[in-house]
């Protein structure tokens, strides 16, 4: 029977608010060297990985989403390994230079000594993905869930709360024993988190109900509202939420301009 390794956690160096300690990229060693997401390019990161390898090719780096703190890595990682395949789900600010791996949901993809199969999770961004690992049930979970911590929605930006809630709905039904993320800790009751995280949301749905209901329709009074104690550090991330939640009642024609739909 063989043993896979179990994946290494490789910072992409980029400490920051929204970042923490800085990313997590997750080295699957093996037949087939595989990097989950790319980092910033950091010249640290880089050298970490090579380390890892001990002078062998990186094979592969499969991203979970577009935003610059999981892809922006992607050329200096090609730059290091000119042949190594690049694999994301398609976005239109693609540059087709250097994505030369389009992924597609259901794939099966081989990492390290395995397989990850694409698990299609937009809502944190719509060109989100997630890659599962059925013969571990392990997830490697991308800004889909953070321990400790709820994800950011950005509305406007990309971001969509029904899409994330389906995401999460679908990854649940997987029972994943644990979960690699882009960001804090492994989580090692994933299942757990995901159903605190939908009560949360559902939580969150009724408190803006309610603020709509005395007639505090903008997302800033909501805010106000809500997050009374909120650092102003975080403020924005706290609107985002807010214009997340009104833009999901608005598409279920629960709310139509200011108002409750009645």
């Amino acid at each position: 029977m063989s043993h896979r390794a179990a994946p290494q956690c490789l910072s992409a160096g980029n400490p920051g608010p929204l970042t923490g300690a800085g990313n997590n990229t997750w080295l699957l060693d093996g037949l087939e060297p595989t990097l989950i997401d790319a980092g910033v390019g950091a010249a640290a990161h880089l050298d970490a990985i090579a380390d890892a390898l001990a002078g062998r090719p990186l094979a592969r780096v499969i991203v979970t989403h577009g935003h610059s703190d999981h892809a922006a890595g992607a050329p200096a990682l090609r730059q290091r390994w000119p042949a190594l395949d690049l694999c994301k789900w398609p976005a239109d600010s693609d540059d087709r230079a250097i994505w030369n791996h389009t992924l597609h949901a259901g794939e099966a993809i081989r990492a390290g000594d395995g397989v990850l199969h694409v698990v299609y999770t937009p809502g944190h961004a719509p060109d989100h993905v997630a890659l599962w690992d059925a013969t571990a049930r392990v997830l490697y979970s991308g800004d889909l869930l953070i321990q400790g911590s709820t994800v950011l929605i950005p509305a406007g930006r990309g971001g969509r709360l029904a899409d994330y809630l389906r995401s999460l709905e679908a990854v649940r039904a997987l029972d994943p024993a644990l979960a690699y993320p882009g960001h804090g800790p492994i989580i090692d009751r994933p299942r757990e988190l995901i159903t605190a995280y939908l009560a949360h949301r559902l939580q969150r749905e009724q408190q803006v109900l309610a603020c709509i209901d005395e007639g505090l329709a903008d997302a800033d009074r909501i805010v106000e509202r809500l997050y009374p104690a909120l650092e102003p550090a975080l403020r924005p991330a706290a609107r985002l939420t807010v214009e997340a939640h009104l833009e999901k009642l608005r598409d279920e024609g629960r709310m139509r301009g200011g108002e409750l739909a009645r």
